[in-house]
């Protein structure tokens, strides 16, 4: 009879130990500096600027999403998003500049990298190499 009191009480406990550790681990997005990085490299700049929130596959896992509201958006859905055919690279410059914050595009906490990348200099090599990077990602 011990035995079964110990399992219940062990087995009830569980759930609310396991989400207490869950709360207190949930994941806290910090700001910072963005990084300098190679401006003729869409994969860089996609790895150090956009992946920590949109994943390194860009499908909006990435380790800070989980922190976020709403979720980052699947970039690798963005030109389905769109209607299909062409990737729209027009309506993504104007995404990373915060010209078109909407509820897809995420909350303005999400870094509008347009002045950003200007800080870095070569931002329309910067823009154009990035959306390239979004653009190959694409799924079919």
């Amino acid at each position: 009879m011990f035995r079964k009191i110990a399992t219940l009480t062990f087995v009830l406990c569980v759930p609310a130990l396991l989400w207490a550790q869950t709360a207190e681990n949930k994941p806290i997005v910090k700001k910072g500096s963005a990084p300098v990085t190679n401006s003729s490299n869409g994969t860089e700049m996609f790895a150090s600027y956009c992946s920590p929130c949109h994943g390194k596959s860009g499908r909006g896992d990435g380790p800070a999403a989980a922190a976020l509201t709403p979720k980052p958006a699947d970039l690798t859905q963005f030109t389905k998003r769109h209607g299909g055919g062409a990737f729209p690279a027009k309506d993504f410059e104007d995404k990373l500049n915060g010209m078109a914050m909407s509820k897809a595009h995420g909350s303005t906490d999400m870094p509008v990298w347009g002045p950003i990348l200007r800080q870095m200099g070569n931002e329309p090599l910067r823009v154009y190499n990035l959306t390239e990077y979004v653009k190959s990602i694409q799924v079919q």
